[in-house]
């Protein structure tokens, strides 16, 4: 009985105890599972961390290089806006200064046009006076070359180049004239009017040195007018007349180079 007790315990142990015995041989084959699980899932978790640090890092890095290029576009946006308003500002000035300067010309304008206006005024009225003075003007005469003037009865020429008094006087000689003989206040007149202040020699002199002055066509020089300047005739050595201030008569140096009048005579 108890050897049976004894084997049926035997066979009891041995068929009961071997899913204990199978489950003590599974326990470190589970430990390793466990084990290599957790490194596992541990890698896992480091790679998840490390790419969502390396998008973290992406994305500051992205970041600061939009904010950089905000910076420098809102840099650039200021420049040009401050161009903008420099190139305002400027021609704004310049619009300034161009209605300055035109201020003033149309200011200056007006003077000189106004100091023109008077002076046309004035020399109108001279030239009105002047020519009341003058007896009226005959016609052109034929008889007078060209570039001569006809007034009463003779014929006038007004030289454009200068020379002595002996040249001048040869000059008329040669087209059968002679220098001016001013026998008559009109003719003096006429003389003034055509000459406007320049040095024109007549036909007077006075070659002895003795104040005797003689007139070239032999009119009787005491008898007739005279319209010397002011303190004139004035020296010995002057013996030569020419036409000046006002035509007024002046010696002077026959050598001198002056303009001249040639007169001749109209042939009835």
């Amino acid at each position: 009985m108890s050897r049976e007790q004894a084997y049926g315990d035997l066979d009891n142990f041995s068929i009961d105890n071997e899913p204990k015995q199978n489950q003590a041989r599974q326990i470190p084959g589970s430990r390793w599972k466990s084990i290599f699980s957790g490194k596992v899932l541990m890698f896992l978790i480091f790679i998840l961390l490390s790419v969502f640090l390396i998008l973290l890092v992406t994305g500051v890095i992205k970041c600061s290089e939009t904010n950089q290029t905000v910076e420098e576009f809102q840099s650039q946006v200021q420049m040009q806006v401050s161009h903008a308003l420099n190139n305002v500002s400027d021609r704004s000035e310049l619009r300034e200064l161009e209605g300055r300067i035109r201020n003033e010309v149309s200011r200056m304008v007006e003077i000189v046009l106004s100091e023109l206006s008077k002076n046309s005024v004035n020399l109108i009225n001279i030239m009105n006076r002047k020519l009341e003075m003058l007896p009226p003007l005959e016609c052109r005469n034929r008889q007078c070359p060209n570039d001569w003037i006809h007034f009463n009865g003779s014929c006038y020429y007004f030289s454009a180049r200068k020379s002595t008094w002996n040249a001048s006087s040869l000059y008329c000689s040669l087209r059968e004239t002679h220098l001016l003989v001013i026998n008559n206040e009109q003719e003096q007149q006429l003389a003034t009017l055509e000459t406007q202040n320049k040095r024109f020699w007549v036909g007077l002199t006075d070659h002895s040195g003795q104040n005797k002055w003689q007139w070239i066509d032999g009119t009787d020089y005491e008898t007739s007018p005279k319209f010397w300047m002011p303190g004139e005739p004035s020296s010995q050595h002057e013996s030569c007349v020419h036409l000046w201030t006002n035509g007024l008569w002046n010696d002077a140096p026959c050598t001198g180079k002056e303009f001249f009048i040639c007169e001749m005579e109209v042939q009835p």
